[in-house]
């Protein structure tokens, strides 16, 4: 005890002999160094910021409640982990030492990342922090919200897309045999696991939109998906099959940032999907991704002669080669954008060389990745057409269609015909129709996490404003602000 038998301020009296966290007595009481985890006194052969048995068992303590608050989860929207650290220090009483030995690196870029002078922008760095921290991988999206690459960033450029589709129309099969020159070989029972996964990914994003399931995928593009690339091969068929399997996974991810509105980064997915099913040989594949993903992606941002030129240079890329079903698919895009600039006569024979198409069909003979485009995508596709061309009637009639063959599982497809139906209802004035395919189309998009089912709802709310004192506006609207209130601002109060 010290003089006034009271403990020094460290807490240890000036005569005990000072033992460390592993039993071994310290050289120098007076310059006695703390573990940074549990605070005990550290050996003098110990030049660590933790005892043994910590720098052992470097796990951090929970923070569960503390990833669903807002600060948080705005700093993870951002990919600001300098501002989650701090947070997560606030909430817990964890030592930046702590935190830099359950990562793996220096004290200092704990500090650096704090401080705001260090910025993550690579995807595997930022989960290897919410892994030591306890963050849910779900709440992190698949890129950050203020500060993503160019690429990523960028609004549609149809230039941007102009090389590959060239490239793609003039390519002969340049197969990959993967950059590594060592490790295991690439097989068929690989590639049919991450089919398996593509399967997976595929059913989530029908049933539910991109939502917190892209950030998934896009690990599982960037870790397993890129390590069987760089992985060599068992024979020159497994590297077609693995480039085409590639192109699918990034097809996907493409279609998941259209998704989630951000139209750039879906451009530059598409064009990588492009570029590997140059590389795999598959011709159709590749002008089913010039038309029907570059060219939708055209459309949706409003470019239909754009989205008619590449559909075009992609049903003269696979001529009659390519199956029935792809063909089709090709066609509906030039119908598409024929009856978005109006040209009625054109449509109506672009449609029916897809009915022609279908006619021919036979399922055996048709590749996987079109075996969803039948009868009913084919009348959502007829639907939208008619809708543009103005035929309020006949496009309803194929709304419908659409709605009773798409299968209750493809809910997006089924929140975007009713909002379509809606709409053609609306067209027709008959508001109670209207209202009620319109509480369908509320109902299905509060089911999913859809930007593009939300949007669609935001126009409908719109569209609907105009009849505020009918009851069965009121009823939507209130349904709106109860099961999808970000779609309550477009209504009129």
């Amino acid at each position: 005890m010290g003089v006034y038998g009271m403990l020094e301020p460290d807490g240890i009296a000036p005569s005990q002999a000072v033992l460390d966290g592993e039993g071994e007595p310290l050289v120098s009481e007076q310059a006695a160094r703390r573990c940074a985890t549990c605070g005990c006194a550290l050996s003098r052969f110990n030049d660590a910021p933790l005892c043994g048995p910590c720098s052992r068992s470097p796990q951090l303590p929970a923070a569960d409640d503390l990833w669903t608050t807002e600060p948080a989860r705005q700093a993870l929207n951002t990919w600001d982990i300098g501002a989650a650290v701090g947070l997560y220090r606030r909430y817990t009483g964890a030592k930046q030492v702590r935190i830099a030995a359950a990562v793996g690196i220096d004290q200092s870029e704990v500090s650096r990342l704090e401080r705001g002078g260090k910025k993550i922008r690579d995807r595997q760095q930022l989960l290897a922090w919410t892994r030591a921290l306890g963050i849910p991988e779900t709440l992190i999206p698949a890129y950050a919200a203020d500060a993503q690459p160019d690429a990523v960033n960028a609004t549609f450029i149809s230039a941007r897309s102009e090389q590959v589709i060239a490239s793609w129309l003039t390519a002969q099969a340049a197969l990959s045999v993967g950059s590594g020159s060592g490790g295991l070989r690439v097989t068929d029972q690989d590639l049919d696991v991450a089919r398996g996964m593509l399967s997976m990914f595929r059913e989530l994003d029908h049933a539910h939109g991109a939502g917190s399931f892209a950030g998934h995928l896009v690990t599982y593009i960037d870790t397993e998906l890129n390590g069987m690339i760089n992985r060599p091969v068992s024979t020159d068929q497994v590297a077609a099959d693995r480039d085409r399997l590639a192109a699918e996974f990034l097809e996907l991810a493409g279609y998941q940032a259209v998704d989630a509105g951000r139209d750039g980064a879906s451009q530059h997915l598409y064009q990588r999907a492009l570029t590997a099913a140059i590389r795999s040989g598959d011709t159709a594949y590749g002008g089913y991704l010039v038309a029907v993903n570059l060219g939708h992606l055209a459309l949706h941002c409003k470019h239909p002669e754009v989205a008619l030129t590449w559909a075009k240079k992609a049903e003269a890329g696979v001529g009659t080669a390519a199956s029935p079903a792809t063909r089709a698919a090709i066609t509906a895009v030039s119908a598409r954008a024929l009856a978005r600039m109006g040209r009625e006569k054109e449509t109506t024979t672009a449609l029916m060389t897809c009915e022609n198409l279908l006619d021919a069909v036979n399922p055996d003979n048709e590749p996987a990745w079109i075996a969803y485009f039948n009868r009913a995508y084919l009348a959502d596709e007829i639907a939208h057409c008619l809708h543009d061309l103005g035929r309020a009637p006949a496009a309803r009639t194929e709304a419908e269609s659409a709605m009773e063959g798409v299968g209750a599982s493809r809910v997006r497809r089924l929140a975007i015909d009713a909002a379509l139906l809606a709409s053609t209802w609306l067209r027709s004035g008959d508001v109670e129709q209207a209202c009620a395919a319109a509480r369908q189309a509320v109902e299905y998009t509060a089911r999913t996490s859809s930007g593009r089912c939300r949007q669609r709802v935001r126009t409908l709310m719109s569209d609907l404003s105009v009849y505020h004192g009918s009851p069965y506006a009121a009823e939507v609207e209130a349904l709106v602000r109860e099961v999808l209130p970000e779609a309550a601002p477009a209504i009129s109060r």
